[in-house]
């Protein structure tokens, strides 16, 4: 029995690796659910980007919403992975029915974001609203 639960948590870790080493395209973020100790991908629902070019800079605006497809409430894990010297200037969780919860950032490593997110109750949707800034294409044509 122990070797068998030894060999899933294995499974289970190597899965998370996988999913943040895989590379993420602009305006893909991803959703994890805490689930009896392995991480489940949350369903999203829909995903909308906007570009604002101001200048030197691009603003970009993420809004992704995704659903909690399980009976239980679950704690998750916010995965995005940034263009090169992006800056961060928002990232927030919203419940359905609540006011926006702006997260205090608390890891980031290179480009990754990686969030926690509060428990999002069963049959539950959050948005999730990323705004972060880098540098335009035009310009950094123009300076090579």
């Amino acid at each position: 029995m122990a070797s068998a639960l030894g060999v899933a948590v294995a499974i289970a870790l190597a899965g998370v690796t996988m999913l943040l080493a895989a590379p993420a395209y602009a305006g893909e973020g991803r959703l994890l659910l805490e689930r009896r100790g392995v991480m489940a991908e949350a369903k999203r629902l829909s995903a909308e980007v906007e570009s604002q070019e101001d200048g030197a800079a691009v603003m970009i605006r993420v809004v992704e919403v995704y659903h909690n497809p399980f009976e239980e409430p679950l704690a998750g894990v916010y995965l995005y992975r940034l263009p090169p010297n992006a800056a961060l200037d928002r990232l927030s969780f919203t419940p359905a029915s609540a006011e926006p919860q702006y997260a205090v950032l608390t890891r980031r490593n290179g480009v990754a974001l990686i969030e926690r997110t509060e428990a999002l109750g069963p049959g539950e949707t959050v948005v999730v609203e990323l705004v972060y800034r880098t540098r335009s294409v035009r310009r950094v044509l123009a300076l090579r």
